[in-house]
């Protein structure tokens, strides 16, 4: 994905947000019930240093994920000081609560349920913001997704058309929710829409060509802390 999206002219952002594995125990429990907290403002923290240090447009920045991730991008929708031009959530945990309700076990170790908890229960659970949805979404989802269950997109799609928020939504046909597992046909359709989505659908006119950039071409060289025209940036 992330060649895919630099391929066609963005800088793409991949944070070490906090719970990231392989920075230490420390870093990793700084995302102690922070889902949708700290862990959302690491992501912000890191487009926004992009735009400090001249690299990105402000007015040009979309967040994706998957996964968690796509959970990460539904979660960006309805921030405030809003950062982002629209979001695209792939295979995203929409309803949090209820999956910790399903996996739930009485016998589950303290320590264990506690953390589940604060995954689930305790933190953002996106489902419950769609009021609050301020920016244009792409939802993607496998229709036999065995990690993130189907009905995470189509609950949130039900509830974010109830409330007359603007968005798109695309179910991958008899895929699956690993990368792996996804077919020819799944990347092309889902990578088409993608690419489409964010030319022309993402925030006011899209991130075309037609805002002040060209794919592929090079960002200019300018002093920290101004905003170039030339990169749009995608924080993942």
């Amino acid at each position: 994905w992330a060649q895919l999206l630099a391929s066609a002219g963005y800088m793409v952002l991949q944070p070490g947000y906090r719970m990231t594995v392989g920075w230490g125990k420390k870093h990793f429990d700084g995302g102690y019930g922070e889902h949708g907290g700290k862990m959302q403002d690491d992501k912000d923290d890191g487009a926004l240093y992009l735009v400090e240090q001249g690299l990105v447009d402000p007015d040009r920045i979309a967040m994706f994920g998957w996964s968690y991730g796509g959970y990460a991008a539904l979660v960006s929708l309805s921030r405030e000081e809003q950062i982002y031009q629209c979001a695209i959530a792939g295979a995203a945990v929409a309803d949090a609560a209820k999956t910790y309700r399903q996996r739930s076990r009485p016998n589950s170790p303290k320590a264990l349920d506690d953390w589940a908890q604060r995954r689930g229960m305790i933190g953002i659970n996106p489902i419950d913001e769609v009021a609050k949805v301020n920016i244009p979404l792409l939802m993607v989802h496998g229709e036999d997704d065995s990690r993130v269950l189907y009905y995470h997109y189509t609950d949130y799609k039900k509830e974010f058309e109830k409330a007359g928020k603007t968005g798109q939504f695309v179910t991958l046909d008899d895929a699956d929710h690993f990368y792996r597992t996804l077919m020819y046909t799944h990347q092309q359709q889902f990578y088409t829409k993608m690419l489409d989505f964010l030319a022309n659908d993402c925030g006011p006119g899209g991130l075309s060509d037609q805002r002040g950039i060209a794919a592929g071409e090079k960002p200019e060289h300018k002093k920290p802390g101004t905003p170039s025209r030339v990169r749009r940036a995608f924080s993942c």
